[in-house]
């Protein structure tokens, strides 16, 4: 009767180990996909030495904000930064958006200056 019970409990730990889920079915979570849907200035025409907002929309887990531009000083950091100028010419702001997995985009805005 004994080795009936421990074939029993030998058959149920094989049954239960053999119905794990396998670790190499990919996951996905669709509410952290990376996508950087726009980057848009408040105004794309200034006067030298006004500041405008520059927003990136982005989506995605763990995001970082990386701003260069032609010329100019940024303010701030993350996601909506000022921007200003002291001189007056067409530039480029540029954003790269990096989430947590190592994606990317970058999208540029250009700005009009004027004395």
């Amino acid at each position: 009767m004994r080795i009936f019970f421990y074939s029993l409990f030998l058959i149920g730990i094989l049954a239960f180990a053999s119905c794990k889920k396998s670790d190499s079915t990919p996951t996905t979570n669709n509410g952290g996909q990376f996508a950087f849907s726009s980057l848009v200035a408040a105004d794309t025409v200034l006067k030298v030495n006004a500041i405008t907002t520059v927003t990136a929309s982005a989506t995605g887990n763990g995001l970082t904000y990386h701003w260069t531009a032609s010329y100019g000083t940024f303010i701030g950091s993350g996601a909506a930064v000022r921007w200003t100028v002291c001189h007056a010419d067409t530039f480029t702001v540029t954003c790269e958006v990096t989430d947590d997995s190592g994606h990317s985009d970058s999208k540029t805005v250009n700005i009009h200056v004027r004395d």
